[in-house]
């Protein structure tokens, strides 16, 4: 946990942890690499699931920009599902794009894919430290596999 019941972490409500990584949410699908990181502490963390682990803007933002250069159309989107702690909340989301490349099939490019994942965020203060992301590797296939049926 960062910090104590008394430091900074704790003066933030429910509603304005959920209004951040809302906010968050929308930078990391506005197409703008650096719009997320003005929600984001200096030294923050991601860790995705299927794509690893990355210490520090700098490190986020290149496979951040990896991912935007796959999938220019990339949206985030929460559900609305948000569970709380003194330091973070937990929620679900949507991610979809359009595939581009022929890596998952060629009869697939050009369609759109969506997948359901949840994320685990922590706040020092008003900003995300911390953002755990949990999605499976192989929902974009499946996905596709249902829209071209």
């Amino acid at each position: 946990m960062v910090g104590t019941e008394t430091g900074s972490e704790f003066d933030m409500s429910d509603a304005q942890r959920e209004a951040v990584v809302t906010a968050l949410f929308k930078a990391w699908s506005s197409g703008d690499l650096d719009a997320p990181a003005q929600y984001l502490t200096e030294n923050p963390i991601l860790e995705d699931s299927v794509g690893g682990t990355y210490v520090g803007w700098t490190a986020i933002r290149d496979y951040f920009g990896h991912g935007l250069e796959r999938y220019p159309d990339l949206v985030l989107e929460p559900t609305g599902e948000f569970w709380h702690r003194g330091d973070g909340v937990a929620l679900t989301w949507t991610m979809s794009a359009t595939q581009t490349d022929t890596s998952l099939g060629e009869e697939y490019v050009g369609h759109r894919w969506t997948v359901p994942g949840m994320s685990f965020i922590v706040f020092d203060g008003d900003k995300v430290a911390h953002e755990v992301d949990f999605h499976d590797g192989g929902a974009r296939l499946r996905s596709l596999q249902q829209d071209v049926r």
